[in-house]
């Protein structure tokens, strides 16, 4: 059976790294960290994989979604300002909000009725005055959180004194009363007070007008997911692997939704899975598979895809999902992991993202490329190896492309090791690629091959 390798990066960034291997220039770690989705990593893996793509399973029977859901909806922001506590004690006052809540920030009267009666409901609602620095606004990041301010907003952010604090927590149900109130009671304030809302779950500092742009003004039977009423994170989780989350599910009363770990450069694509699995679980979904289309990842995108994008036809496909253990720093207490058909490795997410749009990564020359590409490597090994040897005290290096089984024959990936020894027929390294589908090894072990298995080499020299 003919196999390919898959590089995961594009075409430029083949190119570039095909420059940085003449250059001996070598691969460094992925430093950690999280990303905002307006910055989110596209350096490329070196490391390459060939799999067999098997056909989709047959529909499964379903079954009650196994997530864990917290037990309330909670919703919060603050207003920071510039007023005196005095100053600030109307704008607390229960009447006087009801008063502000116009059809622009919470719609029709119904909706406002609603809107008014959780404002209204102190069990429901805690609206305090506190001096702002209990916000820890100087941990800010003031370039990432504060990007539609303008240059004196973001310089009056740290010496607004005091913050208005909107805390609305509400029984879970798909009016989503905790979301609509604490949206429209902080952009009242802040716009009576001339505020900066500041988000701390989803970190965005906004002027009063834009945050009033996320006020909920559908009728109350209707979804309320929207992109811009959540955030999408990017962690790094390896090199040219990152996990994907979503932050702000908690003030629907829902898990926060991920993918583990994925190829760097398929990242944006799972990214869009991720929101459509988000606005099924926040729209109280409880059956399990989820049955989703492109047409519901353009929904939760908010975006239209282009006609001419080259996608395959449109079907509906199974999404797994499962409670998952939240890690350190993770937004929410409750969250669920995506499970593609393939496994919960990087390539079965890559497959789950292809079956929505088809190939999501450049492949490799072909067969014939690789076997002469094999064939050069072998011609010159005996003489690079012979060179490292001699002048490895003086830091020169040597990796060699190595093929590793995917378990289940599942193909084989092919992956950098550094070379540390040698004799007349092994290579001996250190694995330098995080496997994607070669689970049988990890980064950092330590493989013996054959000569003979070498498909490609690299050599560098120290620099000074």
């Amino acid at each position: 059976m003919s196999q390919r390798t898959l590089f995961y990066c594009l075409a430029i960034a083949v190119a570039v790294l095909a420059v940085a291997r003449l250059v001996a220039q070598w691969p460094s770690s992925t430093p950690a960290g999280t990303l905002s989705a307006a910055s989110a990593p596209s350096a490329a893996t070196s490391s390459a994989a060939a799999r067999r793509m098997e056909p989709p399973p047959p529909p499964s029977a379903s079954a009650t979604l196994p997530v864990r859901r917290p037990a309330s909806s909670v919703a919060e922001f603050g207003v920071l300002t510039d007023r005196t506590e005095d100053a600030l004690a109307p704008v607390i006052d229960r009447a006087w909000l009801g008063q502000q809540l116009t059809a622009d920030l919470c719609g029709d009267r119904t909706s406002c009725d609603a809107v008014r009666s959780t404002l209204d409901d102190d069990a429901q609602t805690t609206l305090q005055i506190l001096d702002a620095s209990t916000w820890s606004l100087d941990q800010a990041d003031m370039d990432a959180s504060a990007r539609g301010l303008s240059a004196a907003e973001r310089a009056r952010v740290r010496t607004l004194p005091r913050v208005v604090v909107v805390h609305v927590v509400t029984p879970i149900g798909p009016r989503a009363l905790a979301l609509r109130a604490a949206i429209a009671a902080a952009a009242a304030i802040a716009r009576e007070v001339r505020g900066v809302v500041w988000d701390q779950l989803l970190a965005r500092f906004e002027n009063a007008r834009a945050f009033a742009s996320h006020a909920v003004t559908a009728p109350l039977a209707s979804s309320v997911f929207r992109r811009d009423r959540v955030e999408v994170l990017y962690q790094p989780k390896g090199e040219g692997l990152v996990r994907v989350l979503t932050a702000g599910l908690s003030r629907w009363g829902a898990p926060d939704v991920e993918v583990a770990a994925v190829p760097t450069p398929v990242g944006p694509r799972m990214a869009e899975v991720v929101l459509a699995v988000a606005e099924a679980i926040a729209a109280g979904e409880t059956t399990q598979p989820l049955m989703l289309s492109r047409s519901d990842l353009e929904r939760a995108r908010g975006e239209a895809y282009a006609l001419d994008a080259g996608f395959p036809a449109p079907v509906s496909i199974e999404v797994d999902v499962v409670t998952a253990h939240p890690e350190n720093g993770d937004p929410n207490d409750f969250m669920a992991r995506i499970v593609p058909p393939a496994g919960e490795g990087p390539i079965g997410y890559v497959d789950l993202a292809e079956r929505f749009f088809g190939p999501v990564l450049a492949a490799s020359p072909g067969d014939e490329v690789l076997r002469a590409r094999r064939e050069r490597a072998q011609t010159k090994l005996e003489e690079a190896l012979g060179r490292w040897k001699a002048r490895k005290g003086n830091g020169a290096k040597v990796r060699v492309l190595l093929p590793f089984a995917i378990p289940g024959n599942g193909g084989v990936e092919s992956m950098w090791v550094e070379v540390t020894k040698v004799d007349a027929r092994t290579v001996t390294g250190i694995l330098a690629d995080e496997p994607l589908g070669a689970t049988d090894v990890k980064r950092g072990d330590e493989v013996t091959r054959p000569r003979t298995q070498v498909e490609d080499l690299e050599m560098g020299e120290k620099t000074p």
